[in-house]
């Protein structure tokens, strides 16, 4: 169980998607012609953490799946010559980026690039078995009508990794419970290490993962948020199984200043039943506890109310209310 204080915003994101501030270079992805007649049947957008050893791996495992499209997202870092790597995988469009950017810009960016319905998002230590992408899978997925479709997940060990995320309100007190998928259609805050089958048209209009918070963990709080507090869901699909093929990475929920920005979209946010708005009695405690000069605070305030005033009208409920009527499936 992981506790984090409830409080916390700078300038928003309230543009729909983000690629154009981020410099960027496509290598690659050669596709045979009778591919290019229809859309392909899945997309796969592979983020980059492990390096060479893994990245070959992952990408020839990722081949032999009934998947058109593999898109290979490399920062400026990669450890080794992406142009060779294009070579031997000539299907594969491979994405430099080389502006240092948060992991969900790299999602948009992938997830805008691609050209199927679903979009299969994981890392490059992370394998996927052959037949797992079936066409009955998306059919599946299809019916459930979700956000986002997370996995059940394995660590390299072959053990059930608790991925599935669930809110809770103790004493004032926001928390995040972390369960194992004991079944099929469990709801998620949101996907476990940004792992799940996205849809894209929705996760365009949701606006995609917010590029101003650096936080690996805060930008999945508040990616998961905005979606439920909109009316979206996450579900997992036990049917679609991914496996670690290194260590499970641990990440920060130290609330810094990317806790901030979530704070602000989120948890100050009130839904009057027709409209979500953030109130102005707000600031006074917000100024107190944010730490920063009265102005500076002014402005992230208000920044904040704007966004949320655009976009008023996506909101179903607020952030107290999807703890309140979050219910985790009986075994």
């Amino acid at each position: 169980m992981r506790s984090i204080p409830v409080f916390a915003g700078i300038a928003m994101n309230t543009t729909p998607t983000t690629i154009d501030k981020v410099d960027y270079t496509v290598i690659g992805g050669r596709r045979e012609p009778e591919m290019r007649k229809r859309p392909p049947l899945i997309s796969i957008v592979l983020l980059d953490r492990a390096g060479r050893v893994f990245k070959t791996e992952t990408l020839s495992l990722l081949g032999k799946l009934n998947a058109y499209e593999i898109i290979s997202i490399e920062g400026g870092g990669a450890g080794y010559d992406v142009e060779s790597m294009s070579v031997r995988f000539p299907s594969v469009r491979f994405i430099r980026i080389h502006n240092q950017t948060t992991e969900g810009e790299k999602i948009n960016i992938g997830i805008e690039e691609s050209e199927s319905r679903y979009v299969l998002v994981l890392y490059d230590d992370m394998s996927v078995s052959p037949g797992v992408l079936s066409e009955r899978l998306l059919e599946q997925i299809s019916l459930a009508d979700c956000l986002c479709c997370v996995p059940l997940i394995q660590s390299r060990k072959q053990s059930t990794v608790p991925t599935i995320m669930s809110p809770a309100y103790l004493k004032n007190s926001l928390k995040i419970v972390q369960l194992p998928p004991s079944v099929d259609g469990m709801d998620s805050l949101f996907p476990f290490d940004y792992c799940g089958i996205y849809d894209r048209e929705l996760f365009r209009k949701l606006g995609g993962f917010d590029r101003r918070i650096y936080s690996k963990w805060w930008q999945k709080m508040d990616f998961g948020f905005r979606a439920h507090m909109w009316g979206e869901r996450i579900q997992c699909k036990t049917s679609l199984r991914i496996k670690y093929l290194d260590e499970i990475p641990e990440e920060s929920i130290t609330p810094d200043k990317s806790y901030r920005f979530f704070y602000l979209k989120n948890l100050t946010v009130r839904f009057d039943g027709d409209s979500g708005t953030i109130p102005k009695s707000r600031f006074p405690s917000y100024h107190f506890k944010s730490g920063e000069s009265f102005f500076t605070a002014l402005k992230e305030f208000r920044e904040a109310r704007e966004w949320v005033e655009t976009n008023k009208y996506r909101f179903r409920m607020e952030a107290r209310s999807i703890t309140e009527i979050w219910e985790a499936p009986e075994n």
